[in-house]
Formats: C-alpha cells, structure tokens, sequence
C-alpha cells in the first residue's frame, strides 16, 4: 500500500490544533478531498466513527471510519471501514509555547484492482501527495487566522 507523508508547523497551540484537526466536522474545511462529513457516533475519541463523501481525481465515494488510535493532544488514527481502503494517522507535537509541528500520514490501497495499481503509479499518488500539501496549507491558513 503506497504511503504519503507530510508535515508543517503551525502558529497556533497544540491543544487548539489537536481538537481541530481530529474533528471530522472541521474536514471540509481544510482537507482537499474531502467534500462533506460528520461524525456519526455520540462522542469523539477512541471508537468514534464517522462518515465522509470524498473526491480523489474523478473518483467521488462514500467512506465510513473508526478512530483506532487516540491519545488526547498527541495522536489520533483513522481507518476506513467502508469505501476507498485507507488508514490516515494525524499527530501534533508541540514546538514551543506557540507552534505545533502536524505530522500527516496516510496510507492507502488504489482502488480498481491492477488498473488502479497503475494509475496510482501514473498519476494518483502524486495528485494524493499534492492534495495533501494542499490541506497542510489550507490547515496552517485556517489556525494562523488567514484562512
């Protein structure tokens, strides 16, 4: 399974930045392929699950969640458990009193068999790359107060 790495430091506290980027509800907002989401347990942590109508390319789907792994103002771990096979894992490490270093991870399996083990090779992953260096800086953008 391909897997993107990305990270960027970020102006703004840790806890901020935590309870941002591990609200499902925020998504939109920052990260590129997401279209729409919501949470779609009672409460956030561990075992949350939720449910995402996401675009990579042309490609648009419905995908569903659960938070694997979770440590409060450290580390949070998404797997996919309907739709586009995938995990992602977001992790905060304060820099300071003022800047948090967001380390992103997504791992991922293309979807469509060996055509899409082809097209990832082609074009996906970097199209998955960008997007994600897109989001970092959406994300840096909307906690910096520019966004």
């Amino acid at each position: 399974m391909p897997r993107l790495d990305n990270s960027i430091d970020i102006k703004a506290p840790a806890e901020t930045v935590f309870q941002y980027v591990t609200d499902v509800n925020h998504y939109p907002e920052w990260v590129k392929w997401v279209k729409e989401a919501e949470r779609t347990s009672e409460a956030g942590g561990l075992g949350a699950t939720d449910a995402i109508r996401m675009q990579v390319g042309p490609r648009k789907q419905n995908v569903e969640a659960i938070v694997t792994e979770y440590k409060e103002n450290e580390t949070q771990t998404r797997q996919h458990t309907r739709g586009m096979e995938m995990t992602d894992r977001i992790s905060v490490v304060p820099m300071g009193t003022d800047t948090t270093k967001v380390a992103w991870s997504v791992e991922y399996k293309p979807p469509m068999g060996a055509l899409g083990k082809l097209m990832d090779l082609i074009m996906m992953e970097t199209l998955f790359d960008q997007l994600m260096k897109d989001s970092m800086t959406r994300l840096q953008g909307r906690l910096e107060g520019a966004g």
